[in-house]
């Protein structure tokens, strides 16, 4: 019986503390299938995609995710 894929968003991607974990053992699958498509965020060829299935480089991710991160942090009154 083959597993059901479920996705959560970015923002709920478990962090290891240097970055997303893109290993597959939540049930969520990263690989493309061997197509390459434009990186969502750079629009260079990945093969990966993100938690909601849109082509995105690992790395371009964990980027968006820290670029998010630290802008919600400056938004926050103090």
């Amino acid at each position: 019986m083959a597993r059901r894929r479920t996705r959560t968003s970015a923002s709920k991607a478990r962090s290891t503390g240097n970055g997303l974990d893109w290993s597959g053992e939540d049930g969520i699958s990263h690989w493309g299938g061997g197509q390459r498509r434009p990186c969502r965020v750079c629009g260079n060829p990945a093969f990966l995609v993100d938690d909601d299935g849109r082509p995105c480089h690992k790395v371009c991710a964990e980027t968006e995710a820290r670029t998010a991160a630290a802008a919600a942090a400056s938004a926050i009154p103090a």
